[in-house]
């Protein structure tokens, strides 16, 4: 079924297009859980929350790709979970993780981010731009580590590459993305 059709249900309120989402999305938006939660209990539960968030946010929403706006959902619901799971437990892998990002992106308090100074929207289509710069495969690796915290492992395995290689290329995007910023006057 069309994604166009999918929403004209969830518009009518027809439950039938919760089922469609699952049939059609259910390998992505879990996939995307997955990667931050191991426990198949929490993963399940964030995948009700999500096709939940999707029946409540449209309407008024009207996604223009219906696979992306149940991602974004899937990605905030997990992290969200994660967070929960590991509130007492300060040092883990993904603070770990996104601490690999510290050195690219500004401090939003040195550099006034949030205080109107540089909007999130500004920025946002900056750090897409700077997506968009890079290499087909660089560009895959970046997104699948930071955006759906795949590890470094999982990428070598998927992309067929050794672990070091991987880790390379996404230290060389890192120093190409805070040269973008640099360059664009957002990181000082």
């Amino acid at each position: 079924m069309e994604d166009s059709l999918i929403i004209d249900m969830l518009f009518e309120r027809n439950e039938r297009a919760l089922e469609q989402i699952d049939v059609k999305y259910s390998r992505l938006y879990l996939s995307i859980i997955r990667e931050m939660l191991w426990d198949e209990n929490d993963v399940s539960e964030c995948a009700n929350d999500c096709l939940l968030a999707v029946w409540n946010s449209i309407p008024p929403n009207r996604p223009d790709n219906l696979p992306s706006y149940i991602c974004k959902i899937a990605r905030r619901l997990g992290i969200n979970r994660y967070r929960y799971n590991t509130r007492q437990k300060r040092s883990d892998g993904y603070t770990a993780m996104l601490s690999e990002l510290e050195d690219c992106i500004p401090d939003r308090t040195e550099t006034g981010f949030g205080d109107n100074d540089i909007p999130p929207e500004k920025f946002s289509r900056l750090l897409e731009e700077f997506i968009s710069s890079l290499d087909a495969e660089t560009r895959v690796l970046f997104v699948r580590r930071y955006v759906y915290f795949e590890s470094v492992a999982s990428l070598s395995d998927r992309f067929q590459m050794r672990e070091n290689l991987v880790a390379v290329k996404l230290y060389r995007a890192k120093q190409r993305l805070k040269k973008f910023l640099e360059k664009e006057g957002i990181y000082i």
